[in-house]
């Protein structure tokens, strides 16, 4: 069935992973959906042209970070793991951009046979956001190669010189 493990040993190695992973990922749930879903909802009701759409975006911002760090940490100590944070980072990167719009974001307002057009220009934070997001992407690849790196370390140990 494995390689070099019994099914047994596999089970008992797995079953902390399953259960961090559960419990991380419902902490994630509650503090990262949950939540802003009801103060959105609750804004919403007060403004619903305004708050509606963002509920959509609050779903898929909740569900990519939730999935990639149940994904983690099921695969923690291991190079899958660096790569679902690399892929968690370029994921990111691309939700923020089109979340926001790329940076400016216009919402219309028709009172009667009054319109009001409202532009936010939020460039410079999206550039923040996404600078943010790339030192962070940074930091995974290289923890990903510190990883390989140790790794060919143990499997093949540097020869010691000889007197």
């Amino acid at each position: 069935m494995f390689e070099n493990q019994t099914a047994k040993s596999f089970l008992k190695k797995m079953l902390p992973r399953v259960i961090r992973a559960t419990i991380k990922g419902l902490l994630y749930f509650v503090l990262l959906y949950l939540v802003p879903m009801l103060i959105v909802s609750q804004l919403s009701a007060l403004a619903p042209d305004i708050f509606a759409n963002y509920m959509q975006y609050l779903t898929i911002f909740a569900a990519i970070v939730i999935v990639s760090v149940v994904a983690s940490e099921l695969t923690a100590g291991t190079i899958y793991q660096h790569a679902f944070n690399i892929g968690k980072g370029i994921i990111l990167i691309v939700f923020f951009i089109l979340a926001l719009q790329g940076g400016i974001i216009s919402q219309d307002f028709a009172m009667g046979d009054f319109r009001l057009r409202f532009m936010v220009d939020l460039r410079i934070y999206l550039a923040m956001l996404i600078a943010i997001d790339l030192i962070g992407l940074a930091k995974d690849v290289l923890q990903a190669l510190n990883f390989l790196s140790e790794r060919t370390e143990l499997q093949y140990p540097t020869p010691r010189p000889t007197e």
